[in-house]
Parts: structure tokens; C-alpha cells; sequence
């Protein structure tokens, strides 16, 4: 009786293992669930839509439902030159979701007994010293929650690093750079961070650290088509991925892999993501064995220092809602990649997806968070939502909305660019698309999804904030000495320019970054305490001629262009 009773256990977890991962990986995509047939259409009517009005090559999407990959499918080009087809199974780069995996390679050793998450960092790495002018010290749970205060690059290996730098080299690049921001203080992102993190991994593991993840972490997932290096068998599987910019541009995207590989290096398919968030149902348990302990799991998804300035993040997991849902996970942007994983503890459902168009984390913010809204109707046996369809604006309202609304801080412009209408907040940020949504507009392209803007007589409503059609300012001009700082600075695959507008040193970097600088001295500046460089300082050095010959943000230098005129303006 008890043998017959250990073969029918074996059996059904035989039968999971295969419905879950193994069986899944032989097949190309994930039929849907017979009770989610339905929402999975509605899904993919809605992401054919996406991929045709935002122009992108392709995307892999995956749902789960406890302990089961529900529906996982490719759409368009993995390689659209050879017209190879995506699929679930289609390699891509996942960017900064990597950053969940070291930060479980770390929580293990915490387990284990070998981590004081509280300790300071140099307990374990006694060749990491930043100048850290402040009493507190800097610890792996600051780092792990972006808490530490340090810079969002490290000086080598960073994001526009295209030598091989060793994880080693890269963090001891830290080495002498005074922190931003006090330890516990605020919420500043930074891949710095997680590099540090990644190496404190390798050397109390006393292992490499893409070794180490992928043994105690990835393997024990059932992830058997990801890695935190390019491997023969996934480079075959590779999509290949583009960058585009405001002034129209599509190149293939850059495949270098900086040093701080932690903190967004991992190659991945949606199916082995799924896994993983089936792990999240099953409290840390992969298909063979535990990960993480469930009290481990809890603890990552906990607010850290709810005492400093608020924040969203965990132990490494992002924390937000859903429509009251409680939502942990992660996105990623990695050049020519864009990916959101995002998982409900309560419910235990997840969805996953990427695309191969540079930072449209915006559609697959919005194609994860539609599919999860699908899914709890569809298991609560609650009516479909229909998916709104944006339209465009027409040339007539274009021509009728354009121009300055509000002033200071608060000031938009809508913008025309051809036959398309853009909201660029004055104060900085991205450009975004507006579409027509009912009677309002709405921002919807591949940077953001949603921001409702309806028009009223003599202005418009932004959010909550009224505001009022202003004149844009004229006669006003760049002060004579921030002349020879204008240009453009760095890499054909990342270039930094530095503009002027309305008498201000502005800055576009990353490509859709746009921020105004604030000046500490002649060649001295800083950017706003909130985007991609918060609070960060911008250095200019210039040549006998009063022309900057580069500029360093953070402590990344960007070497002028030999261009005489900037391509981009606002």
C-alpha cells in the first residue's frame, strides 16, 4: 500500500514538473488553459495592436496560475531580416529583472548563516571603499532595497562600457566616489549598487558569480534556458533587438555586456521566467528543490526603511498594486530590450513580458498589468474588460491644442512633431505620445501608457493639475559662457547632448532622458533630484578655446563628437 502510494505521488509530480516546465520547454508556445481561452484572446488581439502601432520587431508573453505556465506565446520577428518567428522559447536580454536573481543568491547565503544583510559591506569586501562622508555605513540591505546612496554607474563596467571589465574591477572603480545621498536616507536607483551586491556573492560564496547563480539559483528553478553569460546554445536563440530615438532613428541595438553583470546580464525566455514566478506560488520551492526559504520570500517582499523617505522597493522585488492587488516583481531595460515581470502573492498569479524595441517598457508595463486584470476575471468568472483602443488625434486638434500650458515647474508644452501630438513637461522628463482615449487624450507609446489629459476651455487637466494656456517665453537666451558646452558627447549607441532651451542647459541622455541642469559653478552641474541621475553632478572640461572637449556625469566620461551641430532639438 505504501509503495503504491509513493508511485502515484511520483506520478502526479512527474506530471507537474512536466505541465510546468520540461514538457513546456519542448514545445514552441503555451496553448492557453482552457478556463483563460478567452482572456488570452482578448490578449492577443491587444498586443497585435501594440506591436503594429508602436512598431515593434516582437514580444514573448507568459501567464501563470500557481503552480502552471497557463498561456506563453511569441509574437512577430525574433530576427526580422530572416523572418524567424518569436516564440515563448525566444531568448532575450531581461535587463534590470536580472537584479531579483542575485538578490536570491544572496538571501540564500543570509539563510545559510554566512550573510549579516545589517553588517557593513566591507565585513565582506574589504576592497570596496567609497568616500562615504556620513556615519552610517553602507550595508547589503541598503544596497539590495537602492538605499545605499551610491552612484547609478559605476566608474568602469557601467551601462556605456563597452571593454571587458571584471565585476572585481568594476565595483573597485567605487573606490574614492563620495556618496550621493546618507545610507537609508532615500530611494536613488543604482547598478552600481547591485554590482556590489553580485560581488559580495562571488567572493563569500567563494565561487564566480554567474557560476554560483546559476548552480544555487537559476538550476534549482528549472530556468535550463537562462544565464548570466551568452552561451553558445542561447546566442542561436538570441533576438535580435533595436534602439530608436526621438528624431526617428532605428539601429540594431549594441550586444556588449558591461561589468556590473548583476545588476541586468541575464538572458532569459518567458517560459523560465514563469517558472520562477511559479516558485513565488509555491513559497521559494522550484521544480526540484527550495530556492528560498517562504519566510525568506515574505521578508524580500517587505518595505525596507519605512522610516527614511517612502519608497517602493523590497529586498530587491519592486512593491506596488493592482487595482488593490498587492503586486511585487521588477521591469528591465537593457539596449534594444524591454521586459516587466509582475507577480500577485495573494492571488498567486503572474505574467511576464518582453519586447526587442529600447526601453518600450511602457507597452509591456501595460500588456503584463492588462493580462493580470484578465486573468482575476477571468478565475473569479466576472465579465471580460474590453482593452481600450487609443485613436489618433486629428490634424485639426493638433493645430488647436498645441503650445504652453502652466508655468514654472508645473509647465507642459504639447508639441507637434508631422502628424503626431507630444506632452514634454518643461521641468523634464520623456517625451510621450498622446492618443485620443474617449473625449480625453491620453499618453500611450513605447515609454508610457495612461497619463489621462483632457481638454478644457483656455487649458488642459494633466492628472489632478489644472492648467492654464501660457505664452512661451521669448528673447531668452543661453548666458555667453555655456556656449562651448552645447554638443554632443559619447557613443554612436548612447549619446549624451546637451542642449539649450529657453535660456537653460538642458540634457538628453539615454536617449529619451530629458532634463534641465542646475549650475554649482562655471563648468559645475546637477540634475533634479528625481530620474535616471538623481541629484548626480554633470563636470565639464573644456579646451584652450572655451569648447568642452567632454563631460562627466556621475563619473562616466563622455568625449565630445566631432559633429559641429546637434541632431536632436527639443
Amino acid at each position: 500500500m505504501l509503495r503504491k502510494a509513493s508511485v502515484f505521488l511520483c506520478l502526479c509530480l512527474y506530471l507537474l514538473v512536466a505541465t510546468t516546465g520540461a514538457f513546456a520547454a519542448e514545445r514552441p508556445n503555451v496553448p492557453a488553459r482552457k478556463n483563460y481561452k478567452k482572456a488570452t484572446a482578448l490578449l492577443e488581439h491587444f498586443i497585435q495592436r501594440e506591436l503594429q502601432d508602436k512598431k515593434l520587431p516582437a514580444m514573448s508573453v507568459a501567464l501563470v496560475d500557481g503552480n502552471q505556465i497557463v498561456w506563453a506565446q511569441g509574437f512577430g520577428f525574433a530576427d526580422p531580416e530572416k523572418k524567424i518567428i518569436a516564440t515563448a522559447q525566444t531568448v532575450y536580454r531581461v535587463g534590470s529583472v536580472s537584479k531579483l536573481f542575485t538578490d536570491i543568491g544572496i538571501m540564500q547565503l543570509v539563510e545559510q548563516g554566512k550573510i549579516n544583510l545589517d553588517a557593513p559591506v566591507s565585513t565582506y569586501l574589504e576592497d570596496f571603499k567609497p568616500a562615504n562622508q556620513f556615519a552610517k555605513p553602507i550595508t547589503l540591505r541598503q544596497l539590495m532595497s537602492h538605499r545605499a546612496g551610491l552612484l547609478r554607474e559605476p566608474i568602469a563596467g557601467h551601462y556605456f562600457d563597452d571593454r571587458q571589465v571584471s565585476l572585481a574591477d568594476t565595483v573597485q572603480s567605487l573606490n574614492g566616489r563620495e556618496l550621493i545621498y546618507e545610507p537609508e536616507q532615500r530611494v536613488k536607483y543604482s547598478n552600481a549598487g547591485l554590482a556590489v551586491v553580485g560581488y559580495a556573492l562571488e567572493t563569500v560564496a567563494k565561487q564566480p558569480f554567474t557560476d554560483r547563480v546559476q548552480s544555487a539559483v537559476l538550476a534549482p528553478l528549472g530556468m535550463s534556458s537562462s544565464s548570466f553569460e551568452l552561451e553558445p546554445r542561447l546566442q542561436q536563440a538570441l533576438a535580435k533587438a533595436f534602439i530608436w530615438t526621438y528624431d526617428g532613428r532605428v539601429f540594431p541595438a549594441p550586444t556588449f555586456e558591461p561589468g556590473m553583470s548583476p545588476a541586468g546580464n541575464l538572458y532569459s525566455t518567458v517560459v523560465d521566467l514563469g517558472r520562477f514566478m511559479i516558485a513565488l506560488s509555491n513559497d521559494g520551492r522550484g521544480v526540484g528543490s527550495p530556492v528560498l526559504k517562504a519566510d525568506t520570500l515574505a521578508q524580500m517582499w517587505q518595505r525596507q526603511f519605512p522610516n527614511g523617505e517612502p519608497g517602493n522597493f523590497g529586498i530587491g522585488f519592486m512593491l506596488g498594486s493592482l487595482d488593490g492587488h498587492r503586486v511585487v516583481g521588477h521591469g528591465g531595460a537593457v539596449y534594444g530590450f524591454a521586459t516587466e515581470l509582475e507577480f500577485l502573492p495573494d492571488e498567486k498569479l503572474g505574467a511576464v513580458a518582453v519586447t526587442t524595441m529600447d526601453s518600450a517598457n511602457g507597452v509591456t508595463k501595460h500588456v503584463v498589468q492588462e493580462a493580470l486584470r484578465l486573468m482575476l476575471e477571468a478565475k473569479s468568472g466576472k465579465a471580460l474588460h474590453a482593452i481600450p483602443a487609443t485613436e489618433p488625434v486629428s490634424a485639426e486638434l493638433i493645430r488647436k491644442v498645441a503650445g504652453r500650458y502652466g508655468d514654472g515647474d508645473k509647465a507642459v508644452d504639447l508639441i507637434q512633431r508631422g502628424n503626431e501630438l507630444y506632452l514634454q513637461r518643461c521641468s523634464g522628463g520623456t517625451q510621450m505620445r498622446l492618443r485620443r482615449l474617449g473625449d480625453d487624450l491620453v499618453t500611450d507609446d513605447r515609454l508610457s501608457w495612461g497619463l489621462r489629459i483632457s481638454l478644457l476651455d483656455g487649458g488642459i487637466k494633466v492628472g489632478d493639475e489644472i492648467l492654464k494656456a501660457t505664452a512661451v517665453p521669448k528673447g531668452t537666451r543661453l548666458p555667453v559662457e555655456f556656449a562651448g558646452l552645447v554638443g554632443e558627447y559619447g557613443w554612436d549607441y548612447n549619446i549624451l547632448y546637451i542642449i539649450e532651451r529657453e535660456g537653460r542647459l538642458m540634457s538628453l541622455i539615454e536617449w529619451y532622458e530629458f532634463e534641465p541642469l542646475e549650475q554649482l559653478s562655471r563648468d559645475v552641474f546637477r540634475y533634479p533630484r528625481r530620474g535616471l541621475y538623481d541629484n548626480e553632478k554633470i563636470v565639464f572640461t573644456r579646451g584652450a578655446d572655451g569648447r568642452a572637449t567632454q563631460v562627466e556625469v556621475g563619473g562616466v566620461v563622455f568625449k565630445r563628437r566631432n559633429n559641429e551641430t546637434v541632431r536632436w532639438a527639443p
